[in-house]
C-alpha cells in the first residue's frame, strides 16, 4: 500500500479546511485585518515610521492600500509567495505614505504567515528577515528621531511587530513538523505492517500450493502406482492359464493393495495431524533421518526396490536389478558404511528424502515401461560414486504397431514428476529415446532411458 502524498506546500496542519480552497482562513483573516485597520483608520491613529512620509493622501487611499494588503492574505496558505509579494507592497506603500499603522499590521501577518505557512527554505528567510527588521526598528528609531524614547519604542514596534510572530509562528511550524514526522512514522509503520500481512498471506498460499503439489506428487507416484500396478498385475493373471502363477500374482496384487492402504493412511494421518511435510523433513532435502529411523517420506528405501522388480515381474515384464554393493546392505536404508572409508567403522548417512526419490522414480519408470512396453526387458542400475547415486533405467520399446499395455494413455505427469524429484535434489533427469542396440537375437531394438544424477552431499 502507497504511502499518503504529503500535503502540498504551505498546506496548514491545523486547519479542517486542509486542501478545500482559501475559505475561511484566508478570508476570515483578511476580514479581520481589514476592520481592524478601518477602525484605526478612521479614529486617526498611527505610529511614526523611520522616514517622514513621502505623500499625505487622505483615509480613501489608505483603505485602498489596506484592501490591497489584506487581499494578498487570501493566499496565505495556498501560495505564501504571492501574499508576501501582494501583502509586502502594500507594506511598504503604506510606509511610504505616512499609513504606519495598517503598514505595522499587514507586516506582522505577512511574518506570522511566512514562518508557519511557507516552504522550509522560505520560512527560513522569512525568520532572518524577521531579526533584521527588529534590530532595524530598535536601533533605526533612535538614530531617526535622536531620543532614548524613540529607541524604546523602537524596541516595543520589534517586539510586536517582528519577535512576537517569530516566536509564535515558528513554535507552530516546529509542532507542525514533528506532527507531519509523526503522521509520516504512522504511514510507514502502517504501510509495512500491511507489506508484511501480505507477505505472510503470500507464503501461506505458496507453502499449501507447494504442499498441494507435493500430495498430488505422492498420489499419483504411490497410489497411483500401486493400483496401476494391480491393474497390470491382474491382466497378467487372466491372460495365461498358469495356476501357480496365477497364485504368485493374487499375492502380489494382496500386496499392492496393501501398500497403497498403508500409504494412503499415512497421508491422512499426516495430513490430519497438522506437523510433518510431505515435501521432507523441515523442508529440507538433506535432512537425515532421526534417530528412530523414522521417514520423513511416506515412500520406501534402497532396500525395498527388489519388491518393485519383483511386482514389474509378476505384471509380465522381465526385470534386471543392479545394485552397488554398498548401498545393497543399507539397513532400512539408514546407515551407509562405505568400504575403504578413513577409519574402521566409518559411517555416513545417506539421506532420508534421497532414497525416497530413488524408490519413487525407480517405480514410476517401472510402472511406466509396463504400461508403454508390456512384456519387455527393463534392467535397473543404482550406483553410487564418490559423490553422487547413478540412475539408469532402460527398457525396450514395442515395436511399432504393437499393441500396447492397459492403461497406457498417460499425459507426462510422471516424468514431471521424476524430474521434479532429481530438480528438488539439486540433481539432474533426463528420460527419452536411448540409441539403438542389438538384443539376444541380434536384431536392432530401440530403447527408452531414464537416466539421473543425484548428489550426496558431505561425501568424502
Amino acid at each position: 500500500m502507497p504511502l499518503s502524498p504529503a500535503p502540498a506546500r504551505g498546506a496548514d496542519f491545523l486547519s479542517p479546511y486542509e486542501g478545500r480552497g482559501i475559505w475561511p482562513t484566508g478570508a476570515a483573516a483578511a476580514a479581520g485585518y481589514f476592520a481592524a485597520g478601518i477602525v484605526l483608520t478612521l479614529a486617526g491613529a498611527n505610529v511614526n515610521g523611520l522616514f517622514p512620509p513621502l505623500v499625505e493622501p487622505g483615509p480613501p487611499a489608505r483603505l485602498l492600500i489596506l484592501a490591497l494588503g489584506c487581499a494578498g492574505l487570501l493566499f496565505r496558505r495556498r501560495n505564501v509567495p504571492l501574499m508576501i509579494a501582494v501583502t509586502g507592497t502594500a507594506v511598504v506603500a503604506g510606509l511610504l505614505t505616512g499609513g504606519g499603522i495598517i503598514s505595522y499590521l499587514l507586516s506582522f501577518e505577512v511574518f506570522y504567515s511566512g514562518i508557519l505557512f511557507g516552504s522550509p527554505k522560505l520560512s527560513r528567510a522569512v525568520e532572518k528577515a524577521c531579526i533584521y527588521t527588529a534590530v532595524l526598528l530598535a536601533a533605526g528609531m533612535g538614530v531617526a528621531y535622536g531620543a532614548w524614547s524613540y529607541v524604546l519604542l523602537g524596541v516595543l514596534q520589534a517586539v510586536i511587530i517582528c519577535i512576537i510572530p517569530l516566536w509564535w509562528a515558528g513554535t507552530l511550524r516546529r509542532q507542525k513538523d514533528v506532527a507531519e514526522q509523526e503522521r509520516l512514522r504512522a504511514d510507514t509503520e502502517r504501510s509495512n505492517a500491511e507489506r508484511a500481512a501480505e507477505m505472510a498471506e503470500l507464503s501461506l498460499r505458496m507453502a499449501l500450493a507447494s504442499e498441494r503439489a507435493a500430495m498430488a506428487r505422492e498420489l499419483h507416484d504411490a497410489i497411483a502406482g500401486h493400483l496401476s500396478a494391480v491393474a497390470l498385475q491382474s491382466a497378467a493373471a487372466l491372460a495365461g492359464d498358469n495356476p501357480e502363477l496365477d497364485r504368485r500374482v493374487l499375492a502380489q496384487v494382496r500386496s499392492e493393495s496393501v501398500l497403497a492402504l498403508n500409504e494412503m493412511r499415512a497421508m491422512i494421518d499426516l495430513l490430519e495431524s497438522g506437523t510433518g511435510s510431505l515435501t521432507g523433513d523441515a523442508g529440507s532435502p538433506w535432512a537425515a533421518p532421526d534417530e528412530s529411523g523414522e521417514r520423513a517420506s511416506m515412500a520406501g528405501g534402497l532396500d525395498q526396490l527388489q519388491a518393485l522388480a519383483e511386482s514389474a515381474r509378476l505384471a509380465g515384464n522381465p526385470v534386471e536389478l543392479e545394485v552397488s554393493p554398498e548401498l545393497e546392505t543399507v539397513p532400512e536404508g539408514v546407515l551407509l558404511e562405505e568400504a575403504g572409508a578413513e577409519g574402521a567403522g566409518a559411517q555416513h548417512r545417506l539421506p532420508v528424502l534421497l532414497q525416497s526419490s530413488i524408490y519413487r522414480i525407480v517405480q514410476e519408470t517401472l510402472t511406466n515401461a509396463i504400461r508403454h512396453a508390456p512384456g519387455e526387458p527393463v534392467r535397473v542400475q543404482v550406483r553410487r560414486s564418490s559423490d553422487e547415486i547413478r540412475l539408469n533405467v532402460t527398457n525396450s520399446l514395442p515395436a511399432p504397431g504393437s499393441e500396447p499395455g492397459p492403461a497406457a494413455d498417460g499425459n507426462g505427469t510422471g516424468l514431471r514428476n521424476m524430474a521434479l524429484r532429481a530438480t528438488q535434489l539439486s540433481g539432474t533427469f533426463s528420460a527419452g529415446p536411448s540409441p539403438h542396440h542389438d538384443d539376444a537375437a541380434g536384431d536392432s531394438a530401440k530403447m527408452w532411458e531414464v537416466s539421473v544424477r543425484l548428489p550426496v552431499k558431505g561425501t568424502p
